[in-house]
């Protein structure tokens, strides 16, 4: 799948989230642009400016797919920014650990990441992130899960409380992502996929709200509507047992969880109560 400009567009939208993502310092307000090294005849998946002239730049590459020469490419994209003396870091995005080649000595000196685990991490820590979302065509596997979970996660986007650029680069990105992982559909297929979790409540407050996940507000009684909807849509109806299963639970946090399991199973009896 093609990467490179998506990813790109996601952190020019808000280079924040990179910080985010990463868990490094964040030295104050960034601009996350392209750059073009003509001495090696390479444009950089990013840089990170911040507008702090005492903090480094940042050099991003993105890595999906095994390069030997990422690092030793990436330290040549360091040594020909640093034209003014200003510090320079570099980072590497890689999709999951089996693509670093772990150069030595750059892999000390150059920041690397496993795409796979940070979204993992973020996931369990703030399920409602936009990244979350975003990436889900790249990083679920299963494609039966992919298509059933698309329109949660799609709306989990759209009711978001993003700015209009950065919601616009996000559903963007992941429509791309979706039709690059769904070749053989065609865009009909695609938008019905989009709709078809939700399909009677899509347009009513009620469904936005439900779809953001981590974002529902209320008491107990509120997220066990949330939760018993969102069963019915997304498996067609809810049994005697499961609905008495889930009236039965005593915190905000323990329906919250069960609304994460949700976006991953595909029946019922696949949950963990």
């Amino acid at each position: 799948m093609k990467t490179d400009k998506q990813i790109y567009s996601i952190f020019a939208a808000n280079p924040r989230w990179l910080f985010e993502l990463t868990q490094l310092t964040r030295p104050g307000p960034c601009e996350f642009r392209s750059f073009s090294f003509k001495e090696i005849e390479h444009t950089s998946d990013g840089v990170l400016f911040p507008e702090d002239l005492q903090a480094p730049l940042w050099v991003l590459e993105i890595q999906f797919q095994f390069d030997p020469s990422i690092y030793n490419r990436v330290v040549r994209e360091m040594s020909l920014l640093q034209t003014d003396g200003r510090d320079v870091g570099g980072l590497i995005l890689f999709l999951d650990q089996s693509l670093d080649p772990l150069t030595q000595p750059w892999c000390q000196i150059i920041k690397s990441f496993y795409l796979n685990d940070l979204l993992e991490h973020l996931e369990r820590q703030q399920p409602e992130h936009p990244l979350v979302a975003v990436f889900s065509p790249l990083l679920v596997a299963d494609d039966f899960t992919l298509e059933r979970t698309a329109a949660i996660r799609y709306n989990q986007i759209k009711t978001s409380d993003l700015s209009d650029v950065q919601q616009t680069a996000l559903l963007e990105v992941f429509i791309n992502w979706l039709g690059q992982r769904f070749a053989d559909k065609g865009r009909q297929e695609i938008e019905a996929m989009l709709v078809g979790s939700l399909p009677e409540i899509r347009d009513t407050k009620l469904g936005q709200d439900l779809i953001q996940i981590g974002k529902i507000e209320g008491k107990i009684e509120g997220k066990i509507e949330d939760l018993l909807l969102l069963m019915h849509a997304k498996f067609g109806g809810v049994s005697g047992e499961t609905r008495n299963r889930v009236e039965k639970l005593e915190s905000v946090e323990a329906a919250d969880r069960l609304l994460l399991q949700l976006l991953k199973v595909d029946s019922i009896d696949e949950l963990n109560w």
